[in-house]
């Protein structure tokens, strides 16, 4: 099945997110990273959503070390990097917008929780690294008990990370991943989003 535009999104940024700021990645990387045996035909789609991200200011196509403008006539190959004003914030959640108090970012109107902020760099990229190889180890033609083994494993992670388990914040105030924005209190800021 052909990844949403979406999954595309969260691809690149969870690929820069394993790189230091200046590096950057291949097209091709994200294509495998989403269908390791059927990468080839990912890569118009990659592209496209690449070119759509850096016109929205979320990175840069740089080609031979210097940025291009996302309107340019693109010819050979291209790398994605972190746009100069992009904050790791924007990066880990593709640009999805982020509640004010940086817990959630928002997909089509549901919440999911962020990692927690206070993981060291080190160990974050060491679980974003994991939870990479987990969900590739979902993909293609895989047996059930490994299946069921990148799914622990995926979980696993996500706990680690704080996106998923007993929240990272010390206030008390309750947890609502995955709930719609608009059913938490978080609906008037959700309300007076842009739309797009």
């Amino acid at each position: 099945m052909r990844p949403t535009d979406a999954t595309v999104r969260l691809a690149i940024a969870d690929l820069l997110s394993q790189r230091a700021a200046e590096a950057t990645v291949c097209p091709s990387e994200v294509a495998r990273a989403l269908s390791a045996e059927d990468w080839r035909p990912l890569m118009p789609q990659v592209r496209a959503v690449a070119l759509d991200m850096a016109r929205q200011g979320r990175l840069e196509i740089r080609q031979r070390g210097q940025a291009l403008s996302p309107d340019a006539e693109l010819r050979g190959p291209i790398r994605l990097g972190r746009a100069a004003s992009t904050t790791s914030a924007e990066t880990d959640t593709a640009g999805h917008p982020s509640t004010p108090d940086g817990r959630y970012f928002v997909v089509r109107g549901r919440l999911w929780r962020k990692a927690n902020p206070g993981l060291p760099q080190e160990e974050r990229d060491a679980l974003v690294r994991q939870l990479m190889d987990a969900r590739r180890a979902l993909r293609g033609r895989r047996s059930e008990a490994e299946r069921r083994a990148a799914r622990e494993q995926v979980d696993q992670t996500k706990r680690a990370l704080g996106e998923r388990g007993p929240v990272w914040w010390t206030d008390g105030a309750p947890d609502f991943n995955r709930r719609m924005a608009r059913n938490t209190p978080y609906r008037d800021w959700f309300a007076a989003l842009p739309e797009g």
